[in-house]
């Protein structure tokens, strides 16, 4: 910000201070760009890092060590693989998903390498498109208590 003040100014006018607006508003970084000299990564859909998500999933806190383990890389790879922006790419993903025993499309929908819809398309084209799962999400299950029946192979109370 620039201020030019009068020199001996008794009472504050707009003619006595000066102010470029435009410096005031700086740009959040986006993913990608060099602000401060540094990369953004990739983060999920709360802005959370790789790292902070596992923390979140895992109920714990999560050592870098796990981390890097789990991607195959050294300490030193993985400490500057964090601060590129394409961090952490699909191959990553899955290598965390196998180790932690996490969902590899969960997390890949998480970062945005692929949408929900996505993955709706591949499970309906894929061998997991079988009848069975169709009529078990096409159930409707009811919605009165009047229309709640007993099971037949459960024992009476």
């Amino acid at each position: 910000m620039s201020h030019f003040w009068e020199i001996c100014a008794k009472t504050v006018t707009a003619v006595s201070i000066s102010v470029d607006l435009s410096s005031l508003r700086e740009p959040l970084p986006k993913r990608g760009s060099l602000l401060y000299g540094v990369e953004v990564p990739r983060t999920d859909e709360n802005g959370r890092q790789l790292k902070a998500l596992l923390d979140y999933l895992l109920d714990g806190d999560i050592e870098a060590k796990d981390i890097y383990d789990a991607l195959g890389v050294s300490s030193s790879t993985y400490y500057r693989r964090i601060k590129e922006d394409n961090y952490p790419d699909a191959e990553e993903l899955r290598r965390v998903a196998d180790r932690f025993n996490l969902s590899y499309p969960d997390l890949q929908v998480r970062f945005g390498l692929m949408s929900h819809q996505e993955v709706q398309n591949y499970l309906d084209s894929g061998p997991f498109a079988t009848t069975k799962i169709r009529e078990r999400t096409t159930t409707r299950r009811p919605k009165k208590l009047s229309e709640l029946a007993p099971r037949p192979d459960a024992p009476p109370l």
